[in-house]
């Protein structure tokens, strides 16, 4: 088996958010010891087609493979492309969420050689091994994407049981410590700061979630040691003083979020941490907050999503509002802060129920709100509905950018619910105590000019 030059690259999207791509820090982890892989994080290093172009004449790359989200599709078919055009023997490899909900792209919509569904440090390894070599069919590679004479073939999905198997991301090529201070949505506490994933897989139902396509419904964890052991080395070696856990289900078994916090005390770690991703507000009780914030914890997300009761139970989130009172009720009582997350134009919705959820999220005790306008990702229920509502197959995926509207309620137009996100935002922001702790809030003058900068394009584009 010969040794191989691998990229592995994430795409640059205009984004809020910039923090090291772990999915590819995982990956390389798995075939460093018999390849040399390198990470190229198109967002960091705002990398340009033209950026890209010159990458791959600097040096030839046996296999290029890139991550790609719905709203990186198109971004990522010229890639593959230029890929072609530039070094026609690189074989190129798409993995991430939208070949994962729609595998039929990886060849019809992208043009790529391969793609994985949902999970793929077991099945890209192998690839990369076959392509160097070894003596590995094609079928027997899990979760793999491919043609059999010109027939799209979906290997059956295997997922990781035992995460500690995959061993910690390889941080060497993310460098936590180079990024700079925007992480989820741009406030922290103690910078710099790195992400962690400490469980895989989701077993809720809601509808407007595809995240089960990627990690499955059955919930995985790493062992408490693993998960400390890389903070400590974060902390150690790169100076990292924040950790941002990025699971969708951190706290769903009380006793593990209690040995997490117990490790974390008994080690002596003075690190502070937060979950940016959301945690669901039906896990948490005094007792365990408590213990959390004695742990480093400073803030948790929370998933709302709707100030309306029927889109509450449309989007399956079995949570009620006075469910969601007296949580957030608990959580200000503990000093801790909140960010609540909202779906503005969910299907159904109409300007009655978008102005329930503006006025829910003002009555809250938040400290911030992200007010999000829906998006019908591929393979989740409400889409599933949307594309009969509408009598579509496809959906514009130029559309799909952070500030844009792909879709709108019957009944509204989208400039309509783009109108109502702006209002969401300006009655929500511009009041006095919003406006003081966001101030507050601001450790430095580039933080500062970021999060200025951040919310001038929310507010007008």
């Amino acid at each position: 088996m010969r040794r191989l030059n691998v990229l592995l690259v994430k795409p640059f999207k205009a984004t809020d958010e910039v923090l090291p791509p772990l999915g590819l820090g995982y990956l390389a982890t798995t075939i460093r010891n018999r390849h040399d892989v390198s990470i190229i994080d198109g967002i960091k290093t705002k990398m340009t087609p033209e950026k890209f172009k010159e990458i791959l004449k600097e040096k030839t790359y046996d296999i290029v493979g890139i991550q790609c989200y719905s709203y990186d599709m198109l971004l990522v078919r010229d890639m593959v492309r230029l890929i072609k055009e530039v070094s026609p023997g690189t074989v190129t490899v798409v993995g991430g969420p939208h070949p994962s909900a729609d595998t039929q792209s990886v060849f019809t919509g992208i043009g790529a050689d391969f793609g994985f569904k949902g999970e793929s440090e077991l099945g890209f390894q192998m690839l990369v091994d076959r392509v160097a070599g070894e003596d590995i069919k094609l079928e027997d590679i899990p979760s793999l994407i491919w043609k059999d004479n010109g027939e799209i073939k979906v290997n059956q999905q295997k997922f990781i049981e035992n995460l500690d198997d995959l061993k910690h991301p390889s941080w060497d090529l993310l460098e936590p410590h180079t990024y700079p201070e925007a992480p989820h949505g741009s406030f922290f506490r103690r910078p710099p700061t790195a992400p962690i994933f400490g469980t895989r897989g989701c077993p809720f139902q809601c509808s407007f979630c595809a995240g089960f396509l990627v990690s499955g419904r059955k919930i995985r964890y790493r062992s408490i040691k693993s998960i400390v052991d890389e903070i400590e080395m974060l902390h150690k070696t790169y100076g990292i003083n924040e950790i941002h856990i990025e699971d969708d289900n951190f706290t769903l078994k009380r006793q593990f979020v209690v040995d997490f916090c117990n490790e974390l005390k008994a080690r002596g770690l003075d690190i502070a941490w937060t979950c940016p991703n959301g945690v669901r507000l039906d896990t948490l009780d005094e007792e365990l907050i408590e213990l959390m914030k004695k742990s480093g914890l400073y803030a948790l997300s929370v998933g709302i999503e709707s100030g309306s009761e029927r889109i509450l139970q449309d989007m399956r989130k079995s949570l009620t509002k006075q469910k969601v009172r007296e949580k957030l009720k608990m959580l200000d009582k503990a000093g801790l802060d909140m960010v609540g997350f909202f779906i503005i134009g969910y299907p159904g919705e109409t300007e009655q129920t978008i102005n329930e959820t503006i006025n829910f999220a003002c009555e809250l005790p938040l400290k911030r709100a992200s007010f999000m306008i829906f998006k019908p990702f591929p393979g989740t229920e409400a889409t599933r509905k949307i594309m009969t509502e509408l009598n579509q197959e496809t959906l514009d995926w130029d559309k799909f950018g952070l500030h844009q509207v792909v879709y709108a309620p019957k009944g509204m137009t989208q400039e309509r619910v783009k109108q109502l996100r702006q209002k969401a935002l300006i009655r929500f922001y511009f009041r006095p105590r919003i406006i003081l702790s966001f101030f507050s809030s601001l450790k430095s003058f580039s933080q500062s000019k970021y999060v200025f900068k951040r919310a001038f394009k929310w507010l007008v584009k």
